[in-house]
């Protein structure tokens, strides 16, 4: 409402007589589009020769992407420490968006036909997203899965061991934005939200604001007797649970190699505040709080001639739990191949 009153206030002086001269009605609407066109500009406003802005109204996108899970547990106390990864999964998902608006959901292709509580991947995954040149948000939701893995335990033999482990389960709930600094030539929705058109290559400085909230359960019950047996009980644990809170600050780089085509680069390490809930047993709950550091790293390869769009994203992101005695990093690596397309053109590009 403040932007939308500055907006108002920058108009009102021009043509000051002919507005004047229209019956309150038509002055009152004339104020009204006026602002929300100026409001628009403020958000969506970009340098045409650098970028091309999203000429459509909607816009659908089809994904096939891989998921796949990291966890490390180590223990202070023991020294100990084991590594686990989770059953690969393949993801489908759609997305649709109106304007600078979108909603997304995905669903693992291995979960299909399956009970619940038989799933080995991620789950289903729900993504809002806001894309605009100069902001861009994301809230999501979603589940890694059933199915793990042990890749090695301290002081454990595990060769011609069974290693599969499925009482392993985490899910997130998140909250990312970000502002672009170089936003009139450097465009985040051209690199990752297929809404505009990176022409010439260009960069730009991110301040970006995350939350987080993850839990990760580790069902002991579901080890087989020959780990349960020789696990050092110092990396067992009942339930993690932990709220972040975190600045980031990192840089974007989009490289227009050719005609409709762009590499696109983005990292944003972060540093942020963390409250932590850990259960080692049913009725040991300890609540602590820390310092938290995570980094965010994504690349894509997009071609896409405002109509038609088709590409491949990378995502990397860690999560990492301190404690004084216990740690656990959690990190997912998702590759996504894109398709989507572009319809209902805006009235200002009809007959362009």
């Amino acid at each position: 409402m403040m932007l939308f009153s500055v907006a108002v206030q920058a108009i009102e002086t021009e043509d000051t007589v002919h507005i004047d001269s229209l019956p309150l009605g038509k002055r009152l609407l004339n104020t009204v589009f006026k602002g929300a066109d100026a409001v628009t500009n403020f958000f969506m406003g970009c340098d045409t020769n650098y970028v091309t802005p999203q000429k459509y109204e909607f816009t659908t996108q089809a994904e096939l992407s891989y998921w796949h899970d990291f966890y490390r547990l180590s223990s202070s106390e023991s020294g100990k420490s084991m590594t686990l990864q989770s059953g690969n999964s393949l993801v489908l998902g759609g997305y649709i968006y109106w304007s600078i608006f979108g909603y997304g959901h995905s669903i693992n292709l291995g979960d299909i036909g399956k009970p619940q509580g038989e799933t080995n991947g991620t789950g289903h995954r729900n993504v809002f997203v806001l894309n605009t040149a100069r902001i861009i948000a994301e809230i999501y939701t979603f589940k890694s899965g059933k199915s793990a893995r042990f890749t090695s335990i301290s002081d454990v033999d595990l060769e011609g061991q069974d290693r599969t482990f499925t009482g392993l389960s985490s899910k997130c709930f998140g909250i990312d934005a970000q502002y672009i600094f170089n936003h009139r030539r450097y465009s985040w929705p051209a690199a990752f939200g297929e809404n505009a058109v990176q022409r010439k290559s260009q960069g730009s400085w991110k301040l970006g604001f995350s939350y987080n909230h993850v839990t990760v359960t580790f069902n002991r019950n579901e080890l087989s007797p020959y780990i349960a047996e020789r696990i050092d009980t110092t990396l067992l644990f009942n339930k993690v649970s932990y709220k972040d809170y975190a600045i980031s600050i990192g840089y974007g780089y989009n490289w227009a190699f050719r005609k409709n085509c762009i590499l696109a680069v983005s990292v944003l390490p972060s540093i942020g505040y963390r409250q932590s809930d850990i259960t080692e047993h049913n009725l040991d709950k300890a609540v602590l709080r820390n310092i938290s550091t995570d980094v965010f790293f994504r690349t894509s390869l997009f071609w896409n001639n405002t109509k038609y769009f088709t590409g491949f994203v990378v995502d990397l992101h860690t999560y990492a739990y301190r404690e004084r005695k216990f740690s656990l990093t959690n990190a997912y690596g998702t590759v996504k191949y894109i398709l989507g397309f572009d319809f209902l053109k805006k009235k200002q590009y009809k007959g362009k």
